[in-house]
């Protein structure tokens, strides 16, 4: 994946959604945010999986959106919790 690109995850309600690393072929980090764009909670660094049994990883509080990018985004751009972000296409 291109470094200045990931995948948004827009969800129709706020929960803790989950999310694993079954058959993902690189490491990722993973920022999940509240409805008001602003991160609630984020990991880095999440190793491949590409056996059965891949641990989940989900936010203590609920977020309406993920976003999946490359492993060591957050670290590059000092992403914390409370950060705001802006989507654009």
């Amino acid at each position: 994946m291109p470094s200045s690109q990931g995948m948004l995850f827009v969800f129709d309600h706020s929960d803790t959604w989950q999310f694993w690393m079954q058959g993902m072929e690189f490491p990722l980090d993973i920022i999940w945010f509240d409805s008001n764009r602003s991160v609630v909670f984020s990991v880095k660094g999440l190793p491949t999986c590409l056996a059965s049994g891949c641990p989940t990883y989900s936010p203590p509080v609920a977020a309406l959106y993920a976003l999946e990018v490359n492993a060591g985004f957050i670290a590059a751009h000092n992403v914390t919790v409370g950060d705001t972000f802006v989507f654009s296409p």
